[in-house]
Order: structure tokens, then sequence, then C-alpha cells
């Protein structure tokens, strides 16, 4: 049996691997136990929806702990800059950067293991490194720094992840899905905020988290790159009639221009020829299962 560290747990991510991991998911792996290092652990044990059995919760900051706990599987899922975010930006790569040094430093002495850097598809919009965009740079920074570390004892892979729906996504936030389901749930008109052609596609948090487990185990001494998220686009007034439906609620958009298209899909060939991967779950079911959840959590 193995154990699992997730480093960053209050967020989308963590919750999901710890339902997931609780509800079975995982079972082919023979994870037996999770170790979840958070700056708010309390935020964890007040979600009384969230199962934490087998969930060992670490109070602690990845920039500042002196030690990681001694299991042979790591997962880095925290966040220091959400995707808007570009106010503090000195405050922000600081904290960023002390974090993911840290970590680098403690796997220096850290027995053998397999590590896991959970990154974005929004490195492919930053080629160049900048700060432009400071989400996509320090998600560069934290890549380049895995790769270094990278040996025959720390054996490591990135996934760089796109966009996902499921019962923990924040509902109100920059997420266009989470908004519209928020939308609905709350019983107002689905609004559409794009003024421009938008095309996205979302993966279900069960394949995500899956796959997370996948490529973790395949970890090897070279760092290998895999894309995670689903590879069927749709452009998001699609999307919003979707779920207008769903809730039968009509969708309000100003004028789109076709002028400029922004499009945010993964290529997932090589993920699912080399870990023999597969979504099991389609965009309705996905919606569904959210919104199911969800309008439990409320009632």
């Amino acid at each position: 049996m193995r154990n699992i560290t997730f480093i960053g747990g209050n967020g989308f991510f963590g919750k999901s691997f710890i339902d997931g991991f609780n509800r079975g998911l995982l079972k082919k792996f023979k994870i037996k136990k999770i170790y979840v290092i958070a700056r708010k652990p309390e935020n964890l044990k007040k979600n009384k929806r969230l199962n934490l059995n087998n969930i060992k919760l670490i109070r602690g900051d990845i920039g500042r702990i002196k030690k990681l706990p001694k299991t042979n599987l790591i997962i880095y899922g925290a966040e220091r800059v959400a995707k808007k975010d570009n106010k503090n930006k000195d405050k922000i790569i600081n904290e960023h950067k002390k974090s993911i040094n840290n970590f680098c430093k403690l796997l220096e002495t850290h027995k053998k293991c397999k590590v896991l850097y959970i990154s974005s598809g929004a490195v492919y919009k930053n080629k160049n490194n900048k700060h432009k965009d400071l989400y996509s740079y320090l998600k560069n920074y934290s890549e380049k720094k895995i790769m270094n570390i990278t040996n025959k004892n720390i054996m490591t892979s990135i996934a760089r992840c796109f966009s996902f729906v499921g019962p923990w996504l924040p509902l109100n936030q920059h997420y266009a899905i989470g908004n519209f389901i928020n939308d609905g749930i709350n019983k107002n008109s689905i609004n559409v905020k794009a003024n421009q052609k938008v095309i996205r596609s979302y993966m279900y948090s069960d394949d995500l988290i899956y796959w997370l487990t996948k490529i973790l185990m395949s970890s090897k001494n070279k760092t290998s790159i895999y894309n995670v998220g689903s590879d069927k686009p749709i452009e998001i007034r699609k999307l919003a009639n979707i779920i207008g439906k769903i809730f039968h609620k009509p969708v309000k958009s100003s004028n789109i221009s076709n002028k400029k298209i922004e499009k945010y899909v993964p290529n997932i060939y090589k993920t699912k020829r080399n870990l023999k991967l597969k979504i099991n779950y389609n965009l309705i079911k996905s919606i569904l299962l959210t919104i199911n959840h969800i309008n439990a959590k409320i009632n």
C-alpha cells in the first residue's frame, strides 16, 4: 500500500483528490492514506460533505515548513497566484518562488520519491517567460525548478492542466462554466460576459484525479510533461445555452465579435497514448453531476 502527500489541499484540485480517494476512485493504485498540507486545514474540516477518512491534515505553508511527510509519492498543487491576479506583483512573485524553492530544497533530503507538479496550459501562452502574464510566468518558473531537481532518486512529471468541472468547482471566480452554473442555481438568467468568441473544453474532476495519479505513478528520472483536460471544444455561448436549458433559464449575451478567437483546448493525444488513458465523462454528464452535487451541498 502507498501513501501520498498532497501540497495545497484547499483548492479545487485538493478537494477533488480527497473526495475521489474516499469514494474509491484510486483503489487501483493501492493508495492507503493521503497527507494534506494546507495553510488553513480547518477550512477542510468545516466542510461537512468532504469525507476526511484516511486523510492526515497538516497545517503548514510549503514556503516555510522544515520537512515533508515520509511518503514516496508527492503532488504539488499549491497556488500562490490566481489567473487574473496581477496586483502586488513583486510580493506574489517572491512568495511563489519561496514556496517552490523550499519544496525543491526539502526534496534534496527526501528519500526516493515520485513527484507530480500541477502546472497549467497557460504556459503555452507565455513561451518567452515574461512577467506580462504573471500566472503563466510563475508556472513556467516552477516547471523549470522541478525539471532541475529530477534525478534517479527524485522522479518527476508535470501535468499541464486546462479547464475542468466538478463538485468542488468555485462558482464565483473567473471560470465561465462555474459562473453559468451559479446563475442557474440562483434562478438567474445565464449571463455570458465575453465580447469575443471563446472556445473551451471541460474535463470532469473524477477523470482529472485519475489522470493525475496515473501521471504521478509514471514519473521517471527524466521529467515527462503531459496535457490534462478534454479535447472536445465548445463555444462559450453554446455552453451557456446547454446550462440554460438544464435550469430552464434564458441566456443573456452582448454582441460578440468573431474577429478575435480565444481558444483554450489541449492536445491530449500523447497523454492518452503513452499512459493508456481515456475520458469517461462527456460534457453533459459532467455538468449534471456537478449540479446535483452542488444542490445536495446547498440543501
